[in-house]
């Protein structure tokens, strides 16, 4: 029996690899997360589809179908735009849902849980590009850490 855990590793090395393609699930926590620290931009939207605001955050940790990311100030909003650069420098934009926004006593920031919306190749390449970011920069780290 493979363990949550294992399957989602599966699950992410197979997008890396170009063999899987996005489930359509939208139950709450259903998939498995990687914790995973990126920063990203972000437009914010409300219900209207009217811009309300913009800012900067970083992801805490990625699933197929969301992110978890912590800002600095609360988002009120119903829509997000997240904004990321891949290792050529080019945008990438993910389209999602804003499903909660609560403070962390612990970080003194706000966590927002954002769901992933749209077409699902969009997605799935945005999910791509932040696992390959997230291991390139984590490499570097990696390397560059005095060997004792």
């Amino acid at each position: 029996m493979v363990s949550l855990g294992q399957s989602f590793l599966n699950f992410y090395h197979s997008i890396l690899d170009g063999r899987q393609t996005m489930a359509v699930d939208r139950e709450k926590r259903r998939c498995p997360r990687i914790l995973f620290e990126n920063r990203v931009g972000y437009i914010l939207y409300n219900q209207s589809r009217k811009k309300v605001d913009h800012g900067s955050g970083r992801t805490l940790n990625l699933s197929q179908t969301g992110v978890l990311l912590e800002t600095e100030k609360i988002l009120e909003g119903a829509f997000i735009i997240l904004v990321t650069m891949d290792l050529e420098g080019k945008k990438i934009k993910v389209k999602g849902k804003v499903v909660t926004s609560r403070y962390c006593n612990d970080s003194g920031c706000f966590l927002t849980g954002v769901e992933f919306i749209g077409p699902k190749d969009e997605q799935l390449e945005a999910i791509k590009v932040f696992v390959k970011v997230h291991l390139h920069r984590k490499h570097t780290a990696d390397s560059l850490r005095p060997v004792n």
